[in-house]
């Protein structure tokens, strides 16, 4: 059987989850109360944009529904009058999104051979810290990063990371650097680039693409 506590025991158990209790419902309060600002904030009320209202624009008088009435009596018109918020006339296809069966796509692929090539080699397991300096990978997985190089020439750096297994038979991956992480892709100096002239002189994406192919062969 479970011992009855004292009754100045429960009570101050009691009295304590209480004020628990309310704290916390004070701290939901504040919460829902921030959560319901943010919602209603656009461009009538805040420094929000016109454009981030979407189709859902605030009527003129919303932000002030207790003086909507006086309002409409001042200026003769009727609050029923007032244009309703548009909406999309634009209908779905049925069709899925993404490229339909058939399309020829394009993506950038590996190069028979690199310019430059990393190992990447893995000395401990994983699983029971055994050393694997001496054990022979069964096979790499490579990962390429293609840079510009001198003028009509680019670079790609063959990233080869070393797969062994343990004796224990735990299947061990060597690390790939930060940011390399498709089979094919541009480095950060490209992209660092791509966003420079596109952000900061105005380039359309198109040119930006015309610029790489035409001083470095990048497609």
């Amino acid at each position: 059987m479970i011992p009855e506590l004292p009754a100045t025991m429960s009570a101050e158990i009691l009295l304590k989850e209480n004020a628990e209790l309310r704290m916390r419902v004070a701290c939901l309060e504040e919460r829902c109360r921030e959560l319901e600002e943010k919602v209603g904030k656009n461009s009538q009320n805040s420094s929000k944009p016109p454009s981030s209202d979407g189709y859902q624009k605030p009527c003129k008088n919303s932000n002030s529904p207790d003086h909507s009435d006086d309002l409409s009596a001042d200026k003769g018109t009727d609050p029923s009058d007032e244009k309703p918020n548009p909406k999309s006339l634009r209908q779905s296809s049925g069709n899925k999104a993404g490229g339909k069966k058939g399309h020829q796509g394009t993506c950038l692929k590996q190069v028979d051979i690199p310019d430059y090539i990393e190992y990447l080699p893995v000395k401990e397991c994983n699983k029971c810290q055994a050393s694997l300096l001496d054990s022979e990978p069964v096979k790499y997985i490579e990962r390429q990063v293609f840079e510009p190089g001198r003028p009509g020439e680019f670079e790609v750096t063959a990233h080869r990371a070393e797969v062994k297994i343990c004796t224990c038979g735990c299947r061990n991956q060597a690390e790939f650097p930060e940011g390399v992480t498709a089979a094919a892709q541009y480095g950060s100096a490209t992209q660092a680039m791509a966003v420079y002239l596109n952000q900061y002189h105005f380039l359309p994406f198109k040119r930006v693409s015309e610029y790489f192919n035409t001083l470095y062969k990048m497609s």
